[in-house]
This record gives structure tokens, C-alpha cells and sequence, in this order.
């Protein structure tokens, strides 16, 4: 596997978070327009599968690309995948979280607005740091807790009356979010 790169540069990393954010953003919208439409529905079951099925796809192509050869990639799927069944088992826990996961975002987004579902679907991160603490024995540097934070009084403001959350307060705090997320995820690289 290649060393990761260190010489990355700023403008590359605020053209990811941008991308990144208006993914987000584009990606609700879209969920929740889809959701919302007087059309006849679609099993959100079906898009989980075909959006992991994806995935599993550009994942096995990457290793591919990256082992080379057709030998070095059969070995790898048997090393990493076949020869590890515990490590598979363990893996199988939070994917199976993951997919219920998403199958309540589609549910989230089909009773609630997305504002209101994007900013609370952030608080995601400071479970996930929450959890990086208790479970991982980990620490957080105090930028990083700052980030958690801010983030949860963020949520909290936009909770406060949700009726309000209009499409300006909707997408700072979308920005805001993503943008401590990345500040603190840099402070640990």
C-alpha cells in the first residue's frame, strides 16, 4: 500500500471540503425531494443495497488498481477477506449498523425537513468522538473538543425552533459543521 501523501495543499483540501459539503447538502435535498413526491415510492431497502453494492465495487476496483496484478489481488481478497473470518465478524457489526443506519435516514427524511434532518444528523460526530474516548481509550485535544462543542450548541440553536430553520441557517451551519469536523480531524493527522 502507498505511503500517504504529505504535500497536499491547502487548496486541494478547501476544493475537498467543498465538494464534500455541497455532496451533502445536494444529497438531502435530493433524498428528502424523492421522499416527498406524490409519486409512487421506492423501497429505500433497494437503494441502501445498490449504493453499498457500489461501493463493494469501486472498493474491490481500487484494490485492484493498487495490487497490480490479477495474482496480487487473489491473494489479497484470500489474506485479508477469506483468511480472516474474526476479522470479518468483527467488521459485519458496525456494517450492519451502518446499513440500519441508513435505512432510518431514508425514514428521517421522509417525516422530517431537511434542515432540520442535516443538522441534526451531524450529531453524529460528537457520538462518534464520544465513543472514540470511552471505547478507544483515546484523547481529544482541546481544538477537538471545542469542535464537539460548538457543534452540539449548533444543533441545539437550530432545534430550538425548527419551524425558523431557514435555507441560510441551514447551510452556514452545514458549513460550520463540516468545517470543524475537518479542522479537527486535521489536528490528530
Amino acid at each position: 500500500m502507498a505511503a500517504p501523501r504529505d504535500n497536499v495543499t491547502l487548496l486541494f483540501k478547501l476544493y475537498c471540503l467543498a465538494v464534500m459539503t455541497l455532496m451533502a447538502a445536494v444529497y438531502t435535498i435530493a433524498l428528502r425531494y424523492t421522499r416527498t413526491s406524490d409519486k409512487e415510492l421506492y423501497f429505500s431497502t433497494t437503494a441502501v443495497c445498490i449504493t453499498e453494492v457500489i461501493k463493494l465495487l469501486l472498493s474491490v476496483g481500487i484494490l485492484a488498481k493498487e495490487t497490480g496484478s490479477l495474482g496480487r489481488f487473489k491473494a489479497s481478497l484470500r489474506e485479508n477477506v477469506l483468511g480472516s473470518p474474526k476479522e470479518l465478524l468483527k467488521l459485519s457489526v458496525p456494517s450492519l449498523v451502518y446499513a440500519v443506519q441508513n435505512n432510518m435516514a431514508f425514514l428521517a427524511l421522509s417525516n422530517l425537513d431537511a434542515a432540520v434532518y442535516q443538522v441534526t444528523y451531524q450529531l453524529k460526530i460528537p457520538c462518534t468522538a464520544l465513543c472514540t474516548v470511552l471505547m478507544l481509550n483515546r484523547t481529544l485535544s482541546k481544538l477537538q473538543w471545542v469542535s464537539v462543542f460548538m457543534l452540539c450548541a449548533g444543533v441545539t440553536l437550530v432545534q430550538w425552533k425548527p419551524a425558523q430553520a431557514t435555507k441560510v441557517v441551514f447551510l452556514q451551519v452545514l458549513v460550520a459543521s463540516t468545517l470543524l469536523s475537518w479542522l479537527s480531524t486535521q489536528t490528530t493527522s
